[in-house]
């Protein structure tokens, strides 16, 4: 039933998932949501920077469902060039690829997005500034690869490599028809962390849907003690959560979650 379930998810997605509409829909401002999202962000990777050891490889970033939009692994840019991004759907990793490819162009609909990081960078931010992080953050992204995140490997063999970070925005809860599925993508995801690696997951406490144009997308209903629970057998601890109220984020968005929870997690070490 499960396995149904899943398939029939999957195929609403590929079928009714427009990256256009989306952007339209779920970035038309800057909002407290998105600078909620972006400023814990910063503070991570401002914290990672400090913490940086000045020695030896590359750190590496994964961004897990990606989708059409890129403003999440801005701040990591600063901290690292190595960047992956993927996503499940095409159209989405045709979108991304697009903004990737198009340059200044393509910034207009990320530039408040890119300031508001900018700012948290140096007070003396500017517009240039804006346009300045979104190179940095297209220079940083090595590749951009299809996932699927209930896979045992999500990245289905196209990275032959472990990640000291994963990033995951909307994402896992949205994937899973179940929780015992989203136990299962945590599982899969925290795969391919390094030992002692960081899980940095955004999303909506006790929501049921979105909307997708004038379908109803369902989404399983997120407690903290389910996430708590599925990244403790994934072998990782919460080591950062912030919480952000829904009445702070504009009422006409089509989501029925009552909160937005930004979680850090850490894998555990190789004894």
């Amino acid at each position: 039933m499960v396995e149904k379930e899943n398939k029939s998810l999957s195929s609403v997605y590929q079928e009714k998932f427009q990256p256009d509409y989306y952007i339209r829909r779920y970035y038309s401002g800057l909002d407290a949501g998105n600078e909620f999202c972006l400023r814990n962000l910063h503070q991570f990777f401002k914290q990672a920077e400090s913490n940086k050891n000045t020695e030896g490889a590359a750190k590496k970033v994964l961004e897990v469902g990606s989708g059409p939009v890129p403003i999440y692994i801005i701040s990591a840019s600063q901290w690292t060039d190595w960047i992956v991004c993927s996503d499940f759907l095409e159209q989405n990793r045709h979108k991304f690829n697009e903004w990737l490819s198009t340059g200044r162009k393509a910034d207009e609909t990320w530039l408040p997005y890119a300031r508001y990081v900018a700012h948290l960078e140096s007070e003396n931010a500017d517009q240039e500034s804006a346009f300045l992080v979104l190179e940095r953050a297209r220079r940083s992204i090595r590749s951009i690869l299809p996932c699927d995140v209930l896979q045992s490997d999500p990245l289905l063999g196209k990275a032959d490599t472990l990640f000291d970070v994963i990033i995951s925005v909307f994402c896992l809860e949205c994937a899973a028809s179940s929780a015992e599925e989203y136990r299962i993508t945590i599982t899969n995801v925290a795969r391919l962390l390094q030992p002692s690696g960081h899980l940095i997951m955004m999303g909506g406490l006790e929501g049921e849907y979105y909307f997708i144009c004038d379908r109803k997308i369902p989404r399983i209903k997120l407690t903290r003690e389910m996430i708590d629970s599925a990244l403790e057998d994934a072998g990782c601890r919460i080591v950062t959560w912030e919480e952000l109220p829904r009445s702070l984020r504009p009422p006409d968005l089509p989501i029925d979650y009552k909160a937005m929870f930004f979680c850090v997690a850490k894998k555990k070490s190789l004894m």
